[in-house]
């Protein structure tokens, strides 16, 4: 591509070198007219001048001779084919020498006018070729600028890589620094969750181990009690002969009632412990199910801040809605309907935990703003 952009001024250069010469030509040729029109007008017409006005003469005689045809034809109309076309072959005859004279005429002008001209063109080459050589020394300047310019325009692109490279190395290293913020909050984050985890398997083992101490305590006291009872029967059982079998009854029974009250509270721990995990259990599926309505939900513009309400929902054990409606609800009936249709589209509902948790009738609060 920049052989092609130095070829093209120097073609411009001679095709500006040929209209120069050529407009000097034309001036000479007109100042050599002038130089002459003085002297000898009528020999000193241009050739293109002396043909044409030999056309027209030679278009005239021929027009008068055709005229005299015409004429002799309207006058000697009962004469004969032959007189007709000898008139027509002398006029002919006269056109063609006329015509032959001026050409004759005319080329001689045109060499006299060739010659001249060819002697004021000699006086004249060097004025061309001086224009000639300041042209090109102008198209060589012209170069020079153009490549000073090139020059500039590739170190102003050099210049503008070099900046967008150290834009880009910013950016990056920019991003860098950002992805490793975030993940060192990240790290942070999870480590705090298991800390938090960690407390609470701690506190939770705490809890199972002090349960286990008291029931542990009461075993042994009851042991103890036990073998207390036990020895006084042994140390009674020679004055209590009469009374031992009722004594064993009333021990026996003791022990039953206090084995059933231990079995009891144990029991009723139990209970509670699994109603405790239960009820989180629920909680959970329930906040899962309130969250996938709330992603699902709308808001409408009457809709005011930190509305909420009570929904009812009857599904199958697979989370299909069977029917849905909200209950208790503190916004108008628009907000009303937005909810219920969020209800639905959250169908199929998560699942729950365990089949123990499972609810076919559940009623579960939203409040998306809360």
């Amino acid at each position: 591509m920049p052989q092609v952009k130095r070829h093209i001024p120097v073609s411009v250069a001679v095709a500006i070198g040929v209209h120069v010469l050529m407009l000097i030509l034309l001036v000479v040729g007109f100042q050599m007219r002038n130089e002459t029109s003085g002297q000898n007008q009528p020999q000193v017409e241009s050739v293109a001048a002396t043909v044409i006005q030999q056309d027209v003469i030679a278009a005239r005689r021929q027009a008068r001779a055709d005229a005299r045809r015409e004429e002799a034809q309207d006058q000697a109309a009962p004469k004969a084919e032959q007189e007709r076309q000898r008139v027509a072959e002398e006029a002919r005859r006269e056109a063609e020498a006329e015509r032959q004279q001026a050409e004759e005429e005319a080329r001689q002008q045109a060499q006299l006018d060739l010659e001249r001209e060819r002697q004021q063109l000699a006086e004249r080459q060097q004025q061309v070729e001086q224009a000639q050589r300041e042209a090109e020394l102008e198209i060589q300047k012209a170069q020079e600028l153009r490549q000073e310019a090139e020059r500039a325009r590739q170190q102003a692109e050099e210049e503008a890589q070099r900046q967008a490279e150290i834009q880009l190395q910013r950016e990056a290293e920019e991003a860098q620094r950002q992805a490793e913020l975030e993940r060192q909050q990240a790290e942070e984050e999870a480590q705090r969750q298991a800390e938090l985890e960690r407390k609470q398997a701690a506190e939770e083992a705490q809890r199972q181990a002090e349960l286990e101490r008291k029931q542990r305590a009461a075993e042994e006291r009851r042991r103890a009690e036990q073998e207390r009872l036990m020895a006084e029967m042994q140390r009674e059982r020679d004055r209590l002969i009469a009374e031992e079998k009722a004594e064993e009854e009333r021990l026996a029974a003791i022990m039953e009632e206090e084995q059933a009250a231990l079995e009891a509270a144990a029991e009723q721990r139990r209970q509670a412990a699994e109603a405790r995990e239960l009820d989180s259990l629920t909680g959970q599926w329930a906040s899962a199910i309130a969250s996938k309505v709330e992603g699902l939900w709308r808001k409408p513009p009457s809709a005011g801040f930190g509305e909420s309400c009570v929904i009812y929902v009857r599904q199958t054990s697979g989370g299909a809605i069977l029917a849905a409606n909200v209950r208790q609800c503190t916004g108008n009936e628009e907000f009303r309907q937005s909810v219920e249709a969020a209800v639905y589209k959250a169908d199929p509902l998560p699942p729950a935990p365990n089949a123990e948790v499972f609810q076919q009738e559940l009623l579960f609060r939203f409040d998306p703003e809360g």
